[in-house]
């Protein structure tokens, strides 16, 4: 049967669209927003291990503080698909292959650095692009126009240009001097018409001068006549003119040529620079929400530390109001794979039950959770959500009908690969028919073996669970002196709704909480008290959870320092190792040259297999291990030296860092002015990266060669017709005093209106040459590029 709780739409209950739109603010093209925009899961947990291999090693690159930028993939098709029909490309379209070259060598520097095996085998898969882009820039200036000495014809023909045009010159001077041309000329100027240089000679003296006409005044008062001692030269010139027309058009033709024969290592290329954007971004997003690979295991799921990413994200963005995110950890197997929530309202219930979900959905998407390293769960192959929080569920599902039509889809599947997540069961209808249906449906799901997160106020249904039913309890804790949460997790126990309680809280008037309290019969009554001394059996939990939870990281402390112990004395051992076997060599090595004549042959061989078989015998096969992790004040100094980018979320905004650490772990930063010292723990990989690509090139390639700058981006999205005009009209302005030849326009398509207006425009400015739709693989019909 269909499960309608397998549609995309509600992962946008549990908070998953917005993490996407996170990830795609980390990619620099528009083809990489797009893929990280149609996001899913993986086929299979092998290959989400895969992809986080990947991750870790695009993480690994990111530490050496080089993230490649890829905005050249956005142009690729317009160019690309020209080279492909074997078209002669243009100034314009050859800055775009320029462009996508620098990006390809500077990506390719970047990952060069890095000895992992898959990162070796993404660069290989790159063009060696500095060929190409010394062809482009050997015929073009980074601007886009033609070299005058593209080629040996070009700049002797540009050479004759010059010398025809200052000949011309000095004789139309000559002639302007004349003292007999005074009752002749209007004005005592050159200037040109139709490209040939002419004289303004006044109306009706044309007949006493002798040369060609070619055009009048408006009032008819001028005539402009090219002199019979210039028309020799003008013809040559204007002959000179075509022959640089055709030679441009001859280097244009060539160079095209030449970059068709590459149009495999483009498009593999092209391919690569998709993928590392993604890659970047997914990897971004980690080091950012300081994400981890979980281990992916067949009947458990153990998220420890578990947090939600948009909490995360809440607390770098307003650090004024920074509050500490509690994070917790569930742990669920085949005795409980069914976890009934439970807790006062506003407790943080949906929250940690939408925590689950993402981290079961980002896993098997081959994204990093918020969960601590050593976090298990299954690859789930399917997720079914029935949230009932009416501001995250669509209006037809928020009625009961439609919540029990979700329930009965999911009590079709079978298996630990399922994870059901069900906010408020049954909670829309009577309490005790709710109780009842909800009780089933639970059964159900537990025979059935899948894994579920289930909310519930239903008092009746957290109690009467037998031990092997699969069903445990549990609760989000609550301060009860205060009455407020303490959005602490407690497995194993029921939590109380606190309904009076939370009334109190919000004000609600002491008389009504007294009669309330009157109403309540005195079964409620004697449960309120069961309950109260769960309660204080649950404050003693907790202080247990943190007592141990201080010395299990009290104990990781301990383990880390005797790992740096140990790795410090493998590493000095190597080095005694290294030196008393260079001594040996070179004692042996003497020895050899001391050999007498007659014993030569048979020590030396006896002494060189001695020194050959030394080192196998005396070095340790241990090697240090290496890790990204940042532990102390040393690591944090290593991985970003002085200048890096860094995030200090208690200022909310990136920094640069100005020394390493001093005495007490404190960095100097600097932000907008503002010179700190802030602890290195509390220093974070920066949130805005800059593009690195010339800096990239001038250390390893020594290019001297202006960088493309971004293109122009205006967004008329969610503007009225009228405004976008305006501020579109502003940008050309723009794009016009900044000598601009392109830029891009998103206006998405929506009813269209928007999108016909702005056509409009560009169809009657006089300073727009052209416009063009974006490409499939560009935005499609949402965008529009227009050529100045």
């Amino acid at each position: 049967m269909a499960n309608p709780a397998q549609s995309p739409k509600v992962f946008v209950d549990l908070d998953w669209l917005q993490i996407q739109q996170k990830i795609q603010s980390y990619a620099t093209s528009e083809l990489g927003k797009q893929v990280l925009s149609e996001l899913k899961p993986l086929a299979s947990a092998e290959e989400a291990k895969t992809h986080f291999q990947k991750l870790q090693e695009f993480r690994s690159v990111l530490i050496m503080g080089q993230r490649a930028h890829m905005e050249s993939i956005d142009l690729f098709n317009l160019w690309f698909q020209r080279l492909k029909k074997d078209a002669v490309l243009k100034t314009l379209e050859l800055k775009d292959v320029r462009h996508f070259c620098m990006e390809a060598v500077a990506l390719k520097e970047i990952l060069k650095q890095q000895k992992q095996t898959w990162i070796y085998s993404l660069e290989q898969r790159i063009m060696e692009a500095i060929e190409p882009l010394s062809a482009i820039d050997q015929i073009m200036t980074p601007d886009g126009e033609i070299r005058t000495d593209a080629s040996e014809t070009l700049y002797k023909l540009y050479r004759e240009k010059s010398n025809q045009a200052q000949s011309i010159q000095q004789t139309l001077d000559r002639l302007v001097r004349q003292h007999n041309m005074d009752t002749v000329l209007q004005e005592k100027y050159v200037t040109t018409r139709e490209g040939r240089w002419v004289l303004p000679v006044k109306g009706g003296m044309q007949h006493h001068f002798e040369g060609l006409i070619h055009s009048t005044s408006q009032t008819k008062q001028t005539v402009f006549m090219e002199p019979k001692e210039v028309i020799p030269l003008n013809n040559r010139l204007r002959q000179v003119e075509i022959e640089i027309e055709e030679e441009i058009e001859r280097i244009l033709s060539q160079l095209s040529l030449y970059l068709s024969q590459r149009k495999a290592e483009f498009s593999e290329t092209k391919e690569v620079l998709l993928e590392c954007d993604v890659l970047f971004s997914q990897a971004l997003l980690a080091n950012h929400l300081e994400a981890h690979p979980p281990e992916f295991v067949q009947n458990q799921m153990e998220l420890l530390g578990l947090r939600h990413p948009l909490l995360i994200y809440n607390q770098h963005n307003h650090s004024e109001k920074k509050q500490p995110i509690v994070s917790n950890d569930v742990r669920m197997d085949d005795q409980s794979r069914i976890l009934l929530l439970s807790g006062p309202n506003a407790g943080g219930k949906t929250v940690l039950l939408k925590s689950i979900g993402l981290a079961a959905h980002m896993a098997r998407c081959g994204l990093f959770i918020c969960a601590e390293e050593g976090s298990k769960l299954p690859f789930f192959e399917e997720i079914h959500v029935a949230v009932g929080d009416s501001q995250n569920i669509d209006a037809q599902l928020s009625t009961f009908a439609a919540h029990l039509k979700i329930l009965n889809g999911a009590s079709y599947v079978h298996g630990n690969n399922h994870l059901l997540l069900i906010d408020e069961i049954c909670g829309s209808t009577d309490p005790e028919e709710g109780t009842a249906l909800a009780r089933s449906f639970i059964k159900t799901y537990a025979s059935n073996h899948v894994f579920g997160v289930i909310t519930s106020h239903l008092g009746p249904l957290k109690l009467g669970w037998e031990k092997n039913s699969g069903v445990t309890n549990g609760s989000l804790e609550y301060d009860t002196v205060s009455g407020k949460p303490t959005y602490h997790f407690l497995m194993g126990v029921p939590g109380q709704s606190l309904a009076i309680q939370t009334a109190k809280r919000v004000g609600v008037q002491d008389p009504i909480i007294e009669q309330a309290l009157q109403m309540l019969s005195p079964d409620h009554q004697k449960y309120q008290q069961g309950l109260a001394e769960l309660e204080s059996t649950k404050t003693e939990l907790r202080e247990l959870k943190e007592k141990l939870r201080h010395e299990t990281q009290a104990m990781q402390k301990e383990k880390l320092k005797f790992q740096k112990l140990n790795e410090k004395f493998h590493q000095e051992k190597d080095q005694m190792i290294h030196q008393v076997t260079r001594r040996a060599e070179k004692k042996i090595d003497r020895l050899i040259e001391n050999t007498k004549v007659e014993q030569v042959f048979r020590r030396h061989e006896k002494l060189s297999q001695t020194k050959f078989d030394l080192p196998e015998i005396i070095k340790s096969s241990h090697k240090p291990t290496t890790t990204a992790r940042i532990e102390t004040a040393e690591d944090f100094a290593k991985a970003f030296p002085p200048s890096s980018k860094v995030f200090a979320p208690s200022l909310g905004r990136d920094a640069v860092v100005q020394g390493i650490p001093n005495a007490r772990g404190e960095v100097p930063i600097l932000s907008q002015s503002m010179r700190l010292l802030i602890p290195w723990q509390q220093l974070k990989m920066a949130q805005n990266t800059t593009n690195p690509t010339v800096e990239v090139l001038r250390k390893s390639k020594n290019i001297n060669s202006n960088y493309l700058e971004g293109i122009r981006v205006v967004d008329l999205r969610g503007l009225r017709s009228e405004e976008a005009l305006t501020q579109l009209e502003t940008q050309l302005d723009k794009a016009l005093l900044n000598s601009e030849d392109r830029f891009k326009i998103i206006h998405g398509n929506g009813t269209e209106s928007l999108k016909r207006s702005v056509r409009s425009y560009l169809s009657r400015n006089v300073h727009v040459k052209k416009w063009k739709v974006g490409g499939p693989d560009g935005g499609g019909d949402g965008i529009t590029w227009v050529e100045i």
